[in-house]
């Protein structure tokens, strides 16, 4: 059962992670992304994967991502300025943090069935251990667990060690959809 707290968790003891910071294109509040800030969340969405497997949890990939995903349109939608994002690996946990410069605390709410949007909270809800809003509104992060001992699942051949591995990740970073 999801928990949702309103402290963000906190770590003397993160094992791994990163930060990026993504400059927003569309308007504050505009209920349309710009071409290029709708492209952000699968490029996010990427970079996390390569993460994730390089730090051995491959099974985070598909919930992490899809968290991430949320979390990051989200901002882009209600937000203002830049995004930053900050994924970590710590006692047990992958913590996915989206700052969105906005003081307006997200909400679940129930979207009616001819609504396009509206039910990213309840996938994050659905998915997370837990997640919640920093006590300024300008952060909504969540958790999942990691799973104990090395991983069962195969990795697919397109996620192996190797440069290209590393290469996608420059290229993303260099071609202006991701800036760190």
């Amino acid at each position: 059962m999801t928990t949702t707290a309103d402290a963000m968790p906190l770590s003397n003891t993160i094992q791994t992670g990163f930060e990026v910071s993504i400059q927003r294109t569309t308007a504050p509040n505009s209920a349309r992304l710009s071409e290029a800030d709708a492209c952000r969340p699968g490029s996010l969405r990427r970079v996390l994967g390569i993460k994730l497997k390089r730090w051995r949890v491959p099974e985070l990939i598909e919930p992490a991502g899809l968290l991430l995903s949320e979390l990051v349109t989200n901002a882009l939608i209600h937000g203002q300025g830049d995004v930053g994002i900050r994924v970590h690996l710590a006692e047990g946990r992958c913590v996915i943090a989206v700052r969105d410069g906005s003081s307006a605390r997200p909400r679940l709410r129930r979207a009616d069935a001819q609504e396009e949007g509206g039910r990213g909270l309840l996938l994050v809800d659905a998915l997370a251990a837990e997640w919640g809003v920093s006590p300024d509104g300008t952060t909504t992060w969540c958790s999942l667990h990691v799973n104990e001992g090395p991983s069962t699942m195969p990795t697919p051949p397109a996620l192996r060690d190797d440069a290209a591995g590393d290469a996608t990740v420059s290229a993303t970073l260099s071609a202006g959809s991701v800036a760190a």
